[in-house]
């Protein structure tokens, strides 16, 4: 593809509280192979220097870029916009500020996705896992949080609805993805999974071979610092898609089981929310199980007392069973309905 003719992409670079690697992550940014991009990055009001050690980065690099220093901390999702705002490229990729991009990324992205049709929407691959100082980890980020035969591509909503697999440093999306689709809900907090259902609800997916980034896990990373936040969050943006309406019913269904599970996490992890989501999950689902658990959550009970409950009213539908199929001289065919 020749430089003169190739498409714009826009680099957004996240930072939060990142003063340890925002340099390693920003090098990474200006060693892709590709040309033209536009450079924007934001500090979310960090309160560890990070924004100090970007405007000493960028003098002494002497890059052109949009630099957005946040006085109030802003959070991913609306900070993510106001960057998406500024943002003229055909094409966007995202990074926090403690992963890395591998240097042919954007150029080995750009040349696939421009022999795509325009509804292949985003592209994506594999990322290494690091520890703090670098080093390779054994799992790559997909098989760390999802167990796929196949890297998934075209339409993926049902498999998104199961969880989130994308590591979203890989991504390059296309741009006219949020003029369809809208922008990131500054109401979540976090971005990614409702992005990739939004997307994959009117694009295709499509999976590249080459691992492009490395994804970076220390003890600030959000997804551990934040766990029960994030469980949390990942069970609000389960309940928007069950209230938007537009699943059908098994992909409904697939969802319901998810947010079941996370809801029981949460429960079993005395979370103080606990209730007020089993009850927001029962009415979006109708299930008999959530409602069962909010009554038990309502009331105090532990998570511990609702499995002991669960599993003698099991036993106990078992068994009535057993004895109305054994007085008519058959075997039970199927489980007894769950509570």
């Amino acid at each position: 593809m020749a430089q003169a003719n190739n498409p714009l992409v826009s680099m957004i670079v996240l930072c939060y509280n990142q003063a340890r690697f925002v340099v390693e992550t920003l090098e990474s940014v200006k060693a892709q192979t590709y040309q033209p991009t536009q450079l924007i990055i934001y500090d979310d009001c960090s309160s560890d220097g990070s924004a100090a050690v970007i405007e000493n980065w960028l003098q002494e690099n002497k890059i052109d870029c949009t630099f957005i220093r946040h006085q109030e901390n802003q959070g991913i999702c609306k900070s993510l916009n106001e960057a998406l705002s500024l943002a003229t490229g055909k094409y966007i990729s995202m990074v926090a500020s403690d992963d890395l991009w591998l240097p042919d990324k954007t150029a080995r992205q750009v040349e696939i996705m421009e022999a795509q049709p325009d509804d292949v929407g985003v592209l994506y691959s594999d990322a290494f896992q690091i520890d703090e100082h670098g080093n390779i980890l054994p799992d790559m980020f997909i098989a760390a949080h999802r167990s796929l035969p196949v890297m998934p591509q075209g339409q993926i909503l049902d498999i998104l609805l199961e969880g989130n697999f994308i590591p979203g440093m890989t991504a390059l999306i296309r741009r006219s993805c949020f003029d369809k689709v809208g922008l990131y809900d500054e109401t979540l907090p976090f971005e990614d999974w409702d992005m990739w259902m939004r997307i994959a609800g009117r694009y295709s997916f499509i999976h590249s071979p080459a691992p492009s980034a490395k994804y970076r896990i220390h003890d600030q990373s959000y997804s551990r610092s934040n766990r029960k936040r994030m469980v949390r969050g990942t069970c609000r943006i389960c309940l928007k898609q069950l209230r938007i309406g537009d699943l059908n019913a098994d992909q409904k269904l697939r969802l319901t089981s998810f947010t079941l599970k996370l809801s029981e996490h949460l429960y079993n992890q005395q979370d103080a929310e606990v209730p007020e989501i089993l009850l927001a999950v029962w009415r979006a689902t109708g299930s008999k199980r959530a409602r069962w658990m909010y009554r038990f959550a309502r009331f105090g009970a532990t998570f511990q007392d609702w499995q002991k409950a669960r599993n003698s009213y099991m036993r106990l539908q078992h068994m009535l069973g057993l004895a109305k199929l054994g007085a008519r001289g058959r075997r039970p065919a199927s489980k007894p309905e769950v509570m």
